[in-house]
């Protein structure tokens, strides 16, 4: 596994971590078993980010017990979805309780819901020590000037956007301004665009990959994957699973040569 700096955080991250949406929102002994013998996966191959948020069902709760007396070293990131402030401290307050924590590594606030005034909130969580570094996501690029605002701010170490071969907007902004101003960059939707989610696995299915095996790829996913961390402003992209198998093709990327400028325009040919 590679690492990377999580921008002025100065948190060493792994660039392939762990996103919880859908996959970690499960019921039942046998469901939550499974998720455990993810998370086991996910550290065994060097993986120590793990993103969730309250929106995302069960998924802080099964994090939580998942990582139950093997927190060392590990990276809990959650979000915050309120628009006033004694709720957000109500959905915060949750979170400890479900992750099962004192503190937690980064909040963001999710979807740059009333950002202006929760942000307040979360320096105050930071000035107590129980919240080490706080960020911002939102998966619509329409929101990338907004997003641009809140950054120049001062408050936030990190963002979360959406970055993938079929969805570059993120680049032409969102990025250089983040390398300006020293945040660490998480990719949300690596592999699968939200709305579309197996068009650009679909796209590469049918094109001959051979071009990319000197480079440690053999599957569409993880020539998404590598596409993502050719950008050394990513910090980490964060794909889902539900399968065992996926997180070992996806970690197993991180290693190799990365992809030099004609293997991306070529893939952006694919994928325009």
């Amino acid at each position: 596994m590679h690492y990377r700096t999580l921008g002025r955080t100065g948190l060493n991250v792994s660039t392939i971590g762990m996103g919880t949406w859908k996959s970690f929102d499960v019921h039942g002994e046998r469901e939550i078993d499974h998720v455990h013998a993810l998370v086991t996966e996910a550290l065994r191959r060097g993986v120590n980010l793990f993103d969730t948020a309250p929106m995302y069902g069960e998924a802080e709760r099964v994090l939580g017990l998942a990582l139950k007396g093997r927190r060392d070293g590990v990276l809990i990131a959650t979000k915050v979805l309120m628009h006033d402030a004694r709720s957000a401290r109500g959905q915060i307050e949750e979170s400890f309780r479900k992750l099962q924590v004192e503190v937690i590594d980064l909040m963001q606030i999710h979807n740059m819901a009333g950002w202006q005034t929760v942000a307040p909130v979360l320096e105050e969580y930071k000035a107590k020590g129980r919240i080490r570094f706080l960020g911002i996501t939102d998966y619509r690029t329409s929101m990338f000037p907004e997003m641009i605002k809140a950054m120049r701010t001062g408050v936030f170490d990190t963002i979360q956007v959406p970055y993938n071969v079929g969805d570059r907007e993120a680049t032409r902004e969102i990025l250089p301004v983040a390398q300006q101003l020293n945040l660490g960059v998480l990719v949300m939707t690596p592999i699968c665009p939200i709305f579309d989610r197996n068009r650009l696995l679909r796209g590469l299915q049918r094109h001959d990959l051979s071009f990319l095996h000197p480079y440690g790829v053999t599957t569409p996913g993880q020539a998404l994957l590598k596409y993502v961390l050719a950008n050394t402003t990513v910090s980490a992209a964060i794909p889902a699973t539900s399968r065992i198998e996926r997180v070992q093709e996806n970690t197993t990327i991180a290693e190799g040569l990365a992809f030099p400028h004609e293997v991306l325009r070529r893939l952006e040919g694919i994928l325009p």
